[in-house]
């Protein structure tokens, strides 16, 4: 076992790097001498990224009235930070190949997580948030900690769902017990190795105790909504035998009536089967 997250996600050296396209798409995102042709011209080098993106772009995720044929357009309607973070979204799977399949589905986890993702912007929406994105990554990412797990320690992680199907405890509550921390926390530090904004880091690292967040305590508290109202949908499943239970700190810090939850979900349906088709995913299910 490993005694800390950090080391843990140290030891997975194929996974402690981030798909090499959305390395490439961020370096040039970072760069202030870069322009959108060098954005496109590098997702354009991987034929299935492109046909990926421009279906989600001409989705009902997106909404546009008029198709957008090309990676240029795409980019210059997108914006630059977009387009990386959706780059990122349909890529993040590829890099966690080969897990056992009696503690998980991968089809059935992608479901989940952008499910998650695609609630916790519609969710953001409603409260008018400027800047929909990491809602929308926050929720894609929010369970990838456990996938880290699952990589390097199968057996132990067998054991602990095993256990919360007896017990009908929390899974994170386990995990706690048996590693010391447990996989929100490994996947705060994945996405920190990855480089990316601590503010999403910590969302990440607090979705299960939204209360621990002080960057940004309102994309904390909306992941993890998200994530409750998608596990009770029941859209995919990220390997979780028991339902996490929603946190009053997070509906409270949110601020909304639950009046709002139902034209949120129904909206959130229709971009999520729509991002789904356009990702050519099995099932829409």
């Amino acid at each position: 076992m490993f005694s800390t997250a950090a080391s843990l996600v140290r030891s997975a050296d194929k996974i402690a790097s981030p798909p090499r396209v959305f390395q490439r798409v961020n370096e040039i995102v970072n760069d202030p001498d870069s322009t959108t042709e060098d954005i496109a011209r590098v997702i354009a080098e991987d034929a299935g990224i492109t046909l990926r993106l421009l279906r989600v772009v001409n989705s009902a995720f997106f909404g546009y009235q008029q198709k957008i044929d090309s990676l240029d357009r795409a980019v210059m309607a997108l914006g630059t930070r977009q387009v990386r973070d959706l780059v990122l979204a349909t890529t993040v799977a590829d890099i966690f190949e080969g897990l056992p399949s009696d503690l998980i589905n991968m089809d059935s986890f992608w479901r989940h997580s952008l499910a998650c993702g695609v609630m916790a912007r519609s969710l953001a929406q409603v409260r008018q948030e400027m800047n929909l994105e990491p809602f929308f990554l926050g929720g894609v990412l929010h369970d990838v900690g456990r996938l880290v797990m699952f990589s390097k320690m199968p057996g132990e992680c067998r054991e602990i769902v095993a256990r919360c199907l007896k017990t009908n405890e929390v899974m994170q509550t386990v995990e706690r017990e048996v590693f010391g921390y447990d996989h929100a926390e490994v996947g705060g530090c994945l996405l920190s190795t990855w480089g990316l904004p601590p503010q999403l880091e910590e969302a990440v690292a607090s979705h299960h105790l939204p209360q621990r967040a002080n960057r940004n305590p309102m994309l904390a508290s909306v992941v993890h909504i998200a994530d409750v109202v998608v596990n009770a949908l029941k859209l995919g499943n990220s390997g979780v035998p028991v339902m996490p239970k929603l946190s009053s700190h997070a509906w409270s810090r949110y601020g909304m009536a639950a009046t709002i939850l139902s034209p949120a979900i129904e909206k959130m349906e229709v971009q999520y089967r729509g991002f789904l088709r356009a990702v050519d995913a099995r099932s829409a299910g």
